[in-house]
Parts: structure tokens; C-alpha cells; sequence
């Protein structure tokens, strides 16, 4: 029976091993030079899917938050004044990851946001909320016409919207000029 132990131990590692080299990369959080990733479960305010590929053609910026998360109903209200300011250079998509979609819906309301397209991706059921950050919120992704990410931003600073939205200008700004 002690000869066996040794056996399963290293079959189970073996398992374990090959559970984790066969899991796909989606499980990773995007980063600059990838392509955006096509959102799964995603519907609008009206409840109609949302894909991401209707953008094609169009800068983006994508920003991944949630009601319960503080830094995000500072950030939000920055990225929307931004969005109203560069609105024929860039669109601004908020993707709000609550797992209810109405308290996501309240949040954008409360918040009297009208110059970017809000959107509803539940993360208890959705396979791609985790590639846009959700363990890290707000995370922002802002990606060319060809959806390749170009900027990354991640967390914000509530203390200082202000600062965070002339750096967010700032490198727009930079690189919507190319």
C-alpha cells in the first residue's frame, strides 16, 4: 500500500500539470499588442447583445468596472468627460461587471454618464470579464482599429481624478495623433 502512495502522488502532479499547461491563455488578462477580446455575454441598455467587432474600424477604449468597486465611480465620470471631449476620435465603451445587470445600470445612472456607450457583461457569467481585469478594477484598454491594445491602464487614483484624467488625455492624445 506504501508503494502506491508514491505512484498517485506523481500521477496527480502529472494531472495537475497538465491541467495547467492545457489551459488556455484566456484565463490571462490582455496586454499591449493583443487583440481585444470579443465580449461574451455582453447586452446593452436595452438588453441587446453588444460585440465588441461592431467597432471595427474605430479607436476604443475599454473600461471594466463594477458598482461596489470606490475607484471606479471616481474614474467613470473622468472617462466620461473625456469621452464628451475627443467623441469624433475615440469611443469610450464602460463595461459594468456586476452580477446583477440592474445594479450595474443604477450605478451608470447614479452617475449621470452620457457620453459612452454602457454596457452589462455579469462576471459570475461571462468566460472574458476576467481578460479584461475584473480582479483589478477599473482596468482601462485602449486599442486601434484593428482592435489591437495600444495603452493599458489599470486602478485609478481617487484622490486625484483631475491628474488621472489629464495623464488619460494626455496619452490619447499621443496616440490618436499617429
Amino acid at each position: 500500500m506504501g508503494a502506491m502512495r508514491p505512484r498517485f502522488m506523481r500521477l496527480a502532479f502529472a494531472a495537475f500539470a497538465l491541467l495547467v499547461v492545457a489551459s488556455p491563455a484566456s484565463a490571462e488578462v490582455l496586454t499591449v499588442g493583443q487583440k481585444l477580446a470579443e465580449l461574451d455575454t455582453a447586452v446593452d441598455g436595452a438588453g441587446r447583445a453588444f460585440k465588441l467587432k461592431s467597432l471595427r474600424g474605430k479607436w476604443v477604449l475599454v473600461t471594466v468596472g463594477a458598482e461596489w468597486c470606490k475607484p471606479c465611480a471616481k474614474e467613470l465620470p473622468a472617462w466620461d468627460k473625456l469621452a464628451g471631449i475627443l467623441k469624433d476620435k475615440i469611443t469610450f465603451v464602460a463595461i459594468g461587471v456586476d452580477d446583477d445587470v440592474k445594479d450595474g445600470q443604477r450605478f451608470h445612472k447614479k452617475l449621470k454618464l452620457k457620453n459612452m456607450t454602457l454596457v452589462y457583461m455579469p462576471a459570475d457569467k461571462s468566460a472574458t470579464a476576467s481578460r479584461y481585469g475584473s480582479d483589478t478594477m477599473p482596468s482601462s484598454f485602449v486599442a486601434d482599429g484593428n482592435q489591437v491594445i495600444k495603452y493599458r491602464k489599470d486602478g485609478f487614483n481617487e484622490r486625484d481624478p483631475d491628474g488621472e484624467l489629464k495623464k488619460m488625455h494626455a496619452a490619447l492624445n499621443k496616440l490618436l495623433i499617429k
